[in-house]
């Protein structure tokens, strides 16, 4: 500030003007008018992310024990045996076994088995034959047995005499299971056909998915499924239990708000993939608009008319605007005081899954402003101001992340898709996925991940 004497004489005077435009020099205002930074594309959607909606079908190995019992014959073979005179004649002798283990389904057939030739006959020896199967599922879901024959469960005698012939029972043997086999594989594949029908559950499974599905009716919430592909996973057999299933990989979403169009046409189901191993994760997308209009109203008590003070100069912040350039929001400052005009800052939206709470960070001055204010009011860019925005624009979303949170657990919980159909799982983590900048707002995804099934009733 310039002080002035009451009594001045005259050179006085001309040392007091000289001070004076000094001072009036210093004190003055810097005009700046930066220009709008130029468009720049702006991603259209948000990504999106695969789930696996699993179709497992299980039962005993008990209960195919069973069943296969019921369907197997007494008698196994009768017929040539491999010499020229010679047959055979194979009875099951008494219950076939079945162990589900290291993957396979174990089978154990004790027979008894005598050979003829002409007027003569062996006596009956016992023996059993041990099988092992593996299933796979062709691309038209056709189920696929693969039965391999590993041996007898008893050794036999090298060599026996029948009439003028002497025969070796163990490799005869070999030659009398493959017919057996393939019986055994029919029997098997039309069992685990029974048992096992996943086509007609997948079809159920694929066709609701593709309809809103309600989640809540009192906050509107519908969870959307666009099913892409279907994959056949590996036969488990352990422990006495057989499984097999299939995965469908569809887009999740939950939305809130007034029911979603249907689809026009039913995608038809496709034919299956192989899959190196089960995948049970199911991730639903969940996003949230933050339009700048909110932010503004936050921001703009905490800077409007505020004074800025660099190197004893003064700026004010009057008016603020912010909107989305690319994948950065730009802010308009119009400032008064020592700096007077307008002002483009940029910035990049963070948001913290986590704590729930929307920052920036990396708030600079855009190009040309800079160039305007290294011209002509270099001081203002090494002032407070942008600490101060970086500071004061942020919003705590964790109201709606907890609302997402429960919605999405909704959505594990238990949600019927069809008659005696419901999809079952549980959320264990949430995380950003992606932030969408746009025109007026924020689109902010997270991922709600968790494990789901289809739980057949």
């Amino acid at each position: 500030m310039c002080h002035y004497a009451r009594s001045i004489t005259a050179g006085g005077l001309l040392i007091v003007s000289i001070f004076t435009t000094e001072c009036m020099a210093g004190a003055a205002v810097s005009q700046v008018t930066a220009t709008q930074p130029a468009a720049e594309a702006q991603h259209r959607s948000l990504k999106k992310e695969l789930s696996s909606v699993n179709i497992v079908l299980e039962a005993s190995d008990q209960e195919l024990r069973d069943a296969l019992n019921r369907l197997l014959p007494r008698e196994l073979y009768q017929g040539a045996a491999g010499i020229r005179g010679l047959t055979a004649r194979m009875l099951r002798d008494g219950s076939l076994q079945v162990q589900a283990a290291d993957n396979f389904i174990h089978l154990t057939v004790p027979v008894v088995v005598t050979f003829g030739y002409g007027m003569f006959e062996t006596l009956p020896f016992k023996t059993s034959l041990r099988f092992r199967v593996s299933a796979t599922v062709r691309p038209d879901w056709q189920l696929d047995p693969l039965i391999h024959y590993t041996g007898l469960s008893d050794a036999l005698v090298e060599e026996i005499g029948i009439g003028p012939l002497a025969i070796k029972p163990r490799s005869m043997m070999e030659e009398l299971t493959r017919p057996v086999q393939r019986m055994l594989t029919a029997q098997v594949a039309r069992k685990l056909q029974e048992r096992f029908p996943l086509r007609s559950q997948a079809e159920k499974v694929w066709r609701a998915a593709q309809k809103p599905i309600l989640l809540d009716k009192q906050y509107r919430a519908w969870l959307l499924l666009d099913p892409q592909e279907a994959f056949f996973y590996p036969l488990y057999a352990q422990r006495g239990q057989v499984r097999l299933g299939v995965g469908l990989r569809s887009y999740a979403e939950l939305v809130v708000g007034p029911e979603p169009a249907a689809r026009s046409a039913v995608t038809p189901l496709p034919n299956l993939k192989t899959a190196s191993g089960q995948d049970r994760r199911f991730r639903v997308a969940l996003h949230t608009d933050l339009f700048y209009r909110d932010l503004l109203e936050i921001v703009t008590p905490l800077l409007l008319d505020k004074e800025f003070v660099s190197e004893g100069r003064r700026v004010i912040v009057k008016g603020m605007e912010l909107y989305g350039n690319g994948d950065r929001l730009v802010i308009r400052l119009a400032t008064a005081g020592s700096l007077e005009g307008v002002l483009y800052l940029t910035c990049r939206p963070v948001f913290n899954p986590q704590t729930s709470l929307f920052s920036v960070e990396d708030v600079e001055f855009d190009l040309q402003t800079q160039s305007l204010l290294l011209a002509t009011a270099e001081w203002f860019l090494h002032g407070t101001i942008r600490q101060a925005i970086q500071e004061r624009l942020n919003m705590d979303l964790s109201t709606r992340v907890h609302q997402a949170r429960e919605q999405a657990a909704r959505a594990l919980a238990r949600v019927q898709l069809t008659d005696g159909i419901y999809l079952a799982g549980t959320v264990q983590a949430m995380r950003l996925h992606d932030v969408l900048v746009q025109q007026d707002k924020l689109s902010i995804q997270i991922y709600s991940e968790g494990e789901s099934g289809v739980v057949l009733r």
